[in-house]
């Protein structure tokens, strides 16, 4: 980019922030060159959900260059520091302890929701923060909770809830269900939310009570999952949820295939893993619908999105980038606004800063509820199938985008998620 395309990046990020917190990130209140403010990003660079990790390092690189560019923070640099936490909670621990011993307090990242249990854990005795940028398990801002964390992300109770209303809507006549889960906190949360949704939208919507299978449990990060799609072929069910994760869900759905899973299942729900499935199955890819944390094409009317499309596309060329690279994006935009309305470092200034602070990313203008610090902020998913025509193999042919308010659970931190159907 040229300077003035520059500084109109700059501008989506840091003049959209600068309105929330009274100030730009600008080097003009301080002279003289000051050490670096260091972000410490934990996420998954290795393992099944590399993938994901990776994403969420392109979007904090991006969203660490643009602040810099326009002068830093109260006259400070960003500095990104990575750790690979492997997908593994001691991994994850061993690496949040490293860095608040070398004074990097402000984590973010982590994709795997076990990870971001064992963190929230020691995060007050390392005096750190952390916001977490994929990881879903509902105790993380309810038994869980403490107040050194903030999820960026929607919950599972807001996503799957609201697919599940979907599937009321579109799909009336389509009222047995089950599903194929990872047997872990992140594959039970998800599944307990999507059959809580059924059980209240089909009566008052497609008029008639959903018959729910119980889900067929899977091990995570398995190699052969075929003995899991028999038993999948033998459910009387015709709607599938699926919350199969990164690498493993690829390796399923390409197992599946030849089994006949794609047509037995009149409406395929894929929770959570974006383009990652369709972009390895290209026109063998079946229409479903698919669970995402940012879809370009669903936020051309938000500039921070765009901004951070054409940035992604200029150092990956990839069409269909993964929503985790907005979410890092997000996280990093929250620490330094925050920063900025702080006017230190000090982390419980940052901390108090985070609860009421607004600021900008790609699915538009988000804050944290003090409660339990849940993100306020769009859930969204897509319709997408394989196409011979599309250059990518795949085509999304539409982008749902349901207002965090709308959907989000209500604050009980320190207690359980209550459900219909627990």
């Amino acid at each position: 980019m040229d300077r003035r395309d520059a500084l109109k990046t700059l501008g989506a990020v840091a003049g959209a922030s600068a309105a929330a917190t009274g100030g730009m990130f600008s080097g003009s209140a301080v002279a003289q060159p000051s050490p670096t403010i260091k972000l410490g990003l934990i996420t998954s660079l290795s393992g099944p959900v590399a993938t994901v990790g990776q994403s969420m390092q392109s979007g904090a690189e991006i969203a660490v260059d643009q602040i810099n560019k326009a002068g830093g923070v109260n006259g400070r640099k960003l500095e990104l520091v990575v750790r690979d936490d492997k997908a593994k909670p001691t991994d994850g621990s061993v690496a949040a302890r490293e860095l608040a011993g070398n004074g990097v307090n402000f984590l973010f990242g982590v994709a795997s929701s076990a990870v971001a249990l064992a963190l929230v854990a020691q995060l007050e005795q390392q005096n750190s923060l952390l916001i977490t940028c994929a990881a879903h398990s509902e105790r993380l801002t309810k038994e869980n909770f403490v107040r050194n964390y903030f999820r960026g992300t929607d919950n599972p109770y807001m996503r799957e809830r609201a697919m599940a209303k979907v599937c009321a809507q579109r799909y009336p006549t389509v009222n047995r269900w089950s599903g194929v889960i990872p047997d872990h906190d992140y594959g039970r949360a998800t599944w307990a939310c999507f059959e809580d949704g059924l059980v209240e939208f089909y009566p008052s919507i497609a008029k008639q009570k959903p018959v729910v299978t119980q889900p067929i449990k899977t091990a995570y990060g398995a190699a052969d999952y075929r003995s899991s799609i028999t038993s999948t072929m033998a459910l009387p069910a015709e709607g599938f949820f699926l919350s199969v994760y990164g690498g493993d869900a690829v390796t399923f759905f390409k197992q599946a295939e030849p089994f006949g899973f794609f047509k037995k299942a009149k409406v395929i729900i894929d929770s959570g893993n974006e383009t990652m499935v369709a972009k390895a199955m290209k026109q063998d890819l079946p229409e479903m619908w698919v669970g995402a944390h940012w879809v370009a094409a669903g936020f051309e009317d938000v500039a921070v999105s765009r901004e951070l499309y054409a940035e992604s596309m200029r150092r990956t060329k990839d069409a269909h980038p993964l929503g985790f690279m907005a979410e890092a994006h997000a996280a990093v935009v929250a620490y330094a606004t925050a920063i900025q309305a702080a006017g230190s470092t000090e982390t419980q200034a940052v901390r108090s800063a985070l609860e009421s602070i607004k600021f900008e990313t790609a699915t538009g203008t988000r804050t944290f509820r003090k409660e339990d610090h849940q993100a306020i902020r769009p859930s969204v998913f897509f319709r997408v199938k394989g196409s011979a025509k599309s250059p990518d193999g795949f085509e999304i042919l539409e982008v749902v985008r349901i207002p965090g308010a709308d959907v989000i659970d209500p604050p009980t931190p320190g207690r359980a998620l209550k459900l219909r159907t627990a």
